[in-house]
C-alpha cells in the first residue's frame, strides 16, 4: 500500500478492509518518515506492530 492511501484510511470516518499477512488489520497511525504503520490485528487490539506499508494489503 502506498503512503497516500494509508493516509486516507486511516483518517476514513469508515471502516476499510485492511491486513497484513491476510490477517485484518486497524491502522493506529502512519509513520510518514520511514512509510510504516503501527496496527494491530482485529481480534487482539493490545498487540500493536509496526510494520512497512508496502506489507498492508486493502480488501
Amino acid at each position: 500500500m502506498n503512503k497516500e492511501r494509508a493516509k486516507e484510511i486511516f483518517h476514513a470516518p469508515e471502516m476499510i478492509d485492511v491486513t497484513h499477512d491476510e490477517r485484518p488489520v486497524y491502522i493506529e497511525e502512519v509513520i510518514e518518515r520511514n512509510e510504516t504503520a503501527r496496527i494491530h490485528p482485529m481480534d487482539q487490539p493490545n498487540i500493536i506492530q509496526e510494520v512497512p506499508l508496502y506489507e498492508l494489503k486493502e480488501k
